[in-house]
């Protein structure tokens, strides 16, 4: 929140959005915090849920006049439960919105919706979204968020053990963050980890596919039946072709090639793992790792065409480690 702040004090209408509720409410929570002046809050807040408040305290409350301060602030949560008239006085507000007051509006868009309110309602206000990651991006959302939020320096081992025991659940990641920085321990393990959030998996998908580029074929090998009980065969091969384009990458100019190459992409989320793919390029060539893409696209093609999981990643793995020894 305090990006899109820039260090500005917010002004007009925000629409924050999203499943990740947590997240999402204590940004608005920010947001008030910086709109208001602290000495004169009590008179100048409202907040308000959706399936609770009159159409007409609504509309009375956002007319309001802020008292002994430069502006008064509304924060409407839950916004999807409003009922239709309370829309129309949401829009007709957000349309005409005085300077000396801010609103805020959190909810979550019901999937698939089309009406024309979130419509109106994104084109009106500032608008932010909490939505899930995706699988790439989630240990490092995890390590950001623990060093920013809670100010708990986590090492990625025990970022993907917190990612692979909860997934993309922002809200609950965030909790456990929370509980962990609360812990009287020198340092977060993925044993402590493990401890506070049983897995149901020997090995996490990102250690996996960290195991695959560093060319520890027979370790892979030995977790692919285990991981395939919640991976799926496709969202593997994916996830190894990405790490191997940007291990290429690390072969020809080193991690700082690899970072030039994320931000340059839109991808700066993997960026803190870029000295781990310098770090694995040590054990490819150019030539070998223009093979292992070919028999990725290869693998990829079998699966969508109906291809067993199990099987297909199974010859890959073999296939490597086959080529590996070769070289050797």
């Amino acid at each position: 929140m305090s990006r899109a702040l820039g260090g500005e004090t917010p002004t007009g209408a925000w629409f924050l959005h999203g499943d990740a509720t947590r997240l999402r409410d204590d940004a608005a929570r920010e947001l008030v915090d910086a709109a208001l002046d602290p000495t004169t809050r009590d008179f100048n807040f409202d907040r308000f849920r959706s399936d609770d408040v009159k159409p007409e305290e609504l509309a009375a409350t956002l007319a309001m006049p802020p008292m002994m301060a430069e502006r008064r602030v509304v924060w409407l949560s839950d916004v999807q439960k409003l009922t239709p008239t309370g829309r129309k006085i949401v829009l007709s507000a957000t349309e005409r919105l005085p300077n000396d007051l801010v609103l805020v509006v959190t909810g979550t868009i019901p999937k698939g919706s089309k009406a024309a309110f979130y419509r109106d309602l994104k084109s009106r206000c500032r608008t932010l979204e909490w939505g899930s990651p995706r699988e790439a991006e989630l240990p490092g959302w995890i390590l950001t968020r623990a060093r920013t939020r809670w100010n708990l320096e986590l090492a990625a081992p025990a970022a993907n053990a917190l990612g692979a025991a909860i997934g993309t659940d922002l809200s609950r990641l965030d909790a456990e963050l929370e509980r962990l920085a609360d812990l009287d321990r020198d340092q977060i393990t993925v044993e402590v980890i493990d401890e506070l959030i049983p897995r149901t998996r020997r090995m996490d998908r990102w250690t996996w596919l960290d195991a695959v580029t560093e060319r520890e074929y027979a370790r892979a090998l030995r977790e692919l039946e285990d991981l395939l009980t919640s991976e799926s065969g496709v969202g593997l091969v994916a996830g190894l072709v990405e790490q191997h384009l940007l291990v290429g990458l690390a072969v020809e100019g080193g991690a700082g090639r690899v970072k030039k190459a994320l931000s340059e992409t839109g991808r700066g989320y993997l960026s803190w793992k870029a000295n781990v793919y310098g770090r694995q390029a040590q054990a490819w060539r150019v030539d070998e790792i223009d093979r292992a893409i070919r028999h990725l696209h290869r693998a990829d093609r079998l699966l969508k065409s109906g291809g067993k999981d199990r099987a297909v990643l199974s010859e890959l793995l073999l296939t490597l480690e086959r080529e590996r020894r070769e070289r050797t």
